[in-house]
């Protein structure tokens, strides 16, 4: 009679080995799937300041003008304040926020839910926020105000006094403004949505630069925004770090995403040369803006 032989399992350094090969594997795929990953989030975020640059150009096509970089007047009798992004949200299918909010961002003047405007400004719009800046999870700011991570160029929609302290109720601007080509001029570019001890709230209503949704100039009180061929974008990722008087920054690695005036978008290496980077931001320089 003969006797099966008894199954045989794996010995502890055959198990050792195969162990090692699939830490080894795991080890090798971490970084394609964080790539993949970050090359996903990073498509959002275009996705999402292309359609900043479209609502802008719609707005244009409506009132042949660019929106307000920030209003503070009064009509009929109301206050009207608002940043560029306040003023587009019924473009970026955000009709139902813009009913709900007074045009006065700043104030609690229209009761919602009993919050007034806090109801408006504290809402989370998602396609003002970069899935890669993680410097405020939650987005909220005192629970009154919610951060964005685009900011505006000043030129484009202010003009050349970089170091101004008025752009509230400034004459709008138009494309015809943009002497040196739309494919040449930046629209929008990425910041972090915390920065140091300040942020970028998308919908201010209190002209304050280290909160300004902005770049390019800018001044409040001593308070200069960098301008000039120094104001490229900074290459910290974090809160910690980051200048706020610097502004443009990103959660993404060796650069931030911007939309040129014509409303495409591009990646601008955080290397790139300052003279380039200025003659992108000036709007009617005349100058060549050369390669990035």
């Amino acid at each position: 009679m003969k006797v099966s032989p008894r199954a045989r399992g794996f010995t502890l350094v055959e198990l050792l080995v195969v162990i090692a090969i699939i830490g080894v594997l795991i080890a090798l795929l971490l970084p394609a799937v964080q790539q993949a990953r970050e090359a996903a989030r990073r498509m959002q975020c275009t996705n999402g300041m292309k359609q900043m640059g479209i609502a802008t150009h719609n707005f244009h096509d409506t009132y042949r003008k660019f929106p307000f970089a920030y209003q503070d007047q009064t009509l009929n009798g109301k206050k009207t304040r608002g940043t560029l992004f306040f003023w587009i949200l019924p473009y970026m299918e955000q009709t139902s926020l813009y009913d709900q909010a007074d045009l006065d961002s700043y104030a609690n003047n229209r009761i919602t839910s009993g919050r007034g405007n806090k109801a408006a400004r504290g809402q989370v719009v998602e396609a003002y926020v970069c899935p890669s800046d993680a410097t405020d999870p939650d987005h909220i700011h005192s629970n009154d105000w919610t951060f964005g991570s685009y900011e505006f160029n000043y030129h484009v929609f202010v003009g050349n006094s970089s170091t101004s302290t008025s752009t509230g109720n400034v004459a709008q601007k138009n494309l015809a403004d943009v002497t040196d080509g739309t494919s040449n001029t930046l629209m929008f570019a990425e910041s972090l949505q915390r920065c140091g001890s300040q942020g970028t709230i998308w919908s201010h209503g209190n002209w304050n630069v280290r909160w300004m949704p902005m770049f390019g100039g800018g001044k409040s009180g001593s308070d200069q925004l960098a301008y000039g061929t120094t104001s490229v974008p900074q290459s910290v990722r974090k809160q910690s770090g980051c200048n706020s008087l610097r502004t443009t920054a990103s959660g993404h690695p060796g650069g931030v995403n911007v939309t040129l005036a014509d409303a495409s978008c591009h990646f601008i290496p955080t290397t790139i040369d300052g003279t380039v980077w200025w003659n992108l931001v000036r709007h009617n320089d005349g100058n060549v803006v050369g390669e990035y």
